[in-house]
């Protein structure tokens, strides 16, 4: 039933199957359980009425392991900024909007984020912090705030797409739950320090990286001004944040700068 390769993340690929459904399938190396609960994730967040597209759950083509979804027919945010740079403005704000719908959903069934920023500490790209960082890092993570709604942890404009007559949110694989604030700050960090597209020439990423802070800028400033969260309440997840896109990726061309920084903060933290 796969026909067409139409879309390729860090983990898996995505094929059309049948009529109006995509599979997203991933290699023998992925971890089941983890492609077991972004399907548990996608199917619960639908639930919720998150804008996102119905999961019809696992199946295997080929001896490998897939996650069915309806097909959105739409281009993603990312695209439509391309495509036409008078539509810009707009793009980032119905990122924020659509941000903000998402949080307005609340849940008890994922996991507590604080609770997976913790256990990345044992991960490998935080394997050189010190006995006593990670001490600090753990009961400043155990201090943030309780929340529920739903979080992404991965939500970017390649990430949301136009569907139907609304917005479908895709890659549920690090879905869990929190204070909105928590994901806004990990969109703020990928619209800032994450690494952009592998390979692209100087002067291309230079001018995507001005185009990627101007849309951050807008971004928030479209979400302060019509929720309730303040500009503090972020800031004040950022270093687990930075924990978690660490601890989730371990994208080496970032790990040095995101490790500095999450220690520069440890510092502060202890002054």
């Amino acid at each position: 039933m796969t026909t067409e390769k139409i879309g390729r993340g860090r983990t898996s690929d995505v094929y059309t199957y049948g009529e109006d459904r995509a599979i997203k399938l991933y290699p023998p190396s992925e971890d089941r359980a983890g492609i077991e609960q972004e399907a548990k994730a996608a199917t619960l967040v639908h639930q919720l009425g998150v804008p996102s597209v119905r999961c019809d759950g696992l199946t295997e083509v080929e001896g490998l392991l897939g996650i069915i979804f309806e097909r959105i027919e739409g281009p993603s945010f990312n695209e439509v900024a391309e495509k036409d740079l008078r539509k810009f403005g707009q793009v980032c704000r119905d990122l924020a909007d659509c941000h903000a719908q998402m949080h307005a959903a609340h849940t008890t069934e994922l996991p507590d984020i604080r609770d997976l920023a913790i256990g990345m500490l044992e991960a490998a790209p935080l394997d050189q912090l010190s006995d006593d960082e990670r001490t600090a890092l753990t009961a400043h993570l155990k201090s943030l705030p309780e929340g529920d709604s739903v979080l992404h942890l991965d939500y970017h404009p390649q990430n949301v797409f136009h569907h139907r007559d609304g917005w479908a949110i895709i890659d549920w694989h690090s879905a869990c739950r929190g204070p909105a604030a928590a994901d806004v700050a990990m969109s703020a960090l990928l619209m800032s320090e994450v690494e952009l597209f592998p390979g692209t020439p100087p002067l291309k990423l230079l001018l995507y990286q001005i185009v990627r802070g101007l849309m951050r800028r807008l971004y928030l400033a479209r979400y302060f001004a019509t929720t309730e969260l303040t500009r503090g309440e972020v800031d004040a997840w950022m270093t687990c944040a930075r924990v978690l896109r660490l601890g989730l990726l371990n994208i080496e061309s970032e790990r040095g700068r995101l490790l500095r920084r999450v220690q520069t903060a440890v510092k502060v933290m202890a002054a």
